[in-house]
């Protein structure tokens, strides 16, 4: 069958070795559906599929589909321009999480999607795999391609035409929200093993990707912390929206993240504290008795080691009087107590 006119300009424009052109149009036009053999036939043009177990990561299409696909499948970015997206980074997203029992039919997911960039929402094929590496600063990334892609069917019921947006983290919660659809919510990122939190003077600081408005403010509803009472709240962020969030307190701020040592057993969210203004900590008599129980003392016993009356002792217990700071350093060592957070708890507020 011979091409169409318009169906080799588009190999032309794809394919430049003029060989490897010939070959391909010729198996084309003898073809109804293009497989794998095609490829160790066209040369240099071969390399946009990865090879994965020594196979193609492509599967037999008709020609019609290949056809249609060829932007797709043999777009070279200009270098010069410092593009650097291609169909190969996509399919390695794709590889990098791939479930085998499904790994064909996420390929083709991968390909009728850009297909609907393409000839849908005629967004040129530069900007379908640049604009997922602008955005995030990363390769490969199938998640934001495909959150990129719902935004656009989210925007079209909601007669939104931007296609592009300058912060697609924002305007993607935004037409979620409008759906009535939960937005995507931004955890901390750990500043250093175990540490969410960072801290000079009254101020203290978080690192991670923080949504923001046309102002520069943070959304604190789309991030993975809750604040409460602070005299100021700010943030650094870059053209990603990557940087830090920052909070300047008083005597009655409380900071917690979430997730940050992880999910509770159900899966649900879990709120850890990480930092709590003094205004609003006050003593635990509860756990000084659960903390004495797990020690495996007596109110006596431990009395005695920190050089208190027992019944002095028995009134921390039930919370009528609290240690001073001199007794309350004893419990803490009597008791192994490593830090006073084991022994304090927030007020309500």
């Amino acid at each position: 069958m011979t091409l169409k006119e318009e169906e080799y300009d588009i190999l032309k424009k794809y394919i430049t070795d003029k060989d490897a052109r010939y070959r391909l149009t010729d198996y084309i036009s003898r073809h109804d559906v293009i497989g794998q053999e095609v490829f160790p036939y066209i040369g240099d043009a071969a390399k946009h599929f990865y090879k994965t177990d020594g196979q193609f990561v492509y599967r037999p299409v008709t020609r019609d589909t290949f056809i249609k696909r060829v932007p797709i499948y043999f777009y070279e970015p200009d270098t010069s321009a410092h593009n650097i997206g291609d169909l190969q980074q996509y399919i390695h997203g794709v590889l990098e999480n791939r479930n085998f029992n499904n790994f064909e039919q996420d390929l083709e997911t991968l390909y009728s999607t850009l297909e609907k960039f393409l000839y849908y929402y005629k967004i040129d094929i530069e900007t379908i795999f640049e604009y997922p590496i602008k955005q995030t600063g990363r390769c490969s990334q199938i998640d934001f391609l495909y959150n990129w892609f719902h935004y656009l069917q989210l925007a079209e019921k909601l007669n939104i035409q931007e296609r592009t947006p300058e912060h697609l983290i924002v305007a993607y919660n935004y037409v979620l929200e409008k759906s009535n659809l939960c937005p995507i919510i931004y955890d901390l990122r750990e500043q250093y093993i175990g540490d969410y939190i960072s801290r000079s003077g009254n101020r203290f600081s978080m690192e991670g990707t923080f949504p923001c408005n046309e102002k520069g403010d943070p959304i604190l509803r789309w991030i993975g912390v809750k604040i409460k009472n602070a005299a100021k709240i700010w943030v650094n962020v870059d053209n990603k929206l990557k940087g830090t969030l920052y909070v300047e307190a008083n005597h009655e701020t409380a900071i917690w993240g979430r997730n940050c040592w992880g999910r509770d057993n159900d899966g649900s969210d879990v709120w850890y504290e990480l930092y709590i203004a003094p205004m609003l900590m006050e003593f635990d008599h509860v756990a000084l008795k659960s903390i004495r129980k797990r020690e495996k003392l007596t109110q006596q016993q431990v009395a005695d080691s920190i050089g208190a009356a027992v019944r002095t002792y028995q009134k921390w217990e039930s919370g009528h009087t609290t240690p001073d700071c001199q007794y309350l350093l004893r419990l803490m060592n009597v008791l192994d107590i490593r830090e006073a957070k084991e022994i304090t708890k927030t007020t309500n507020f």
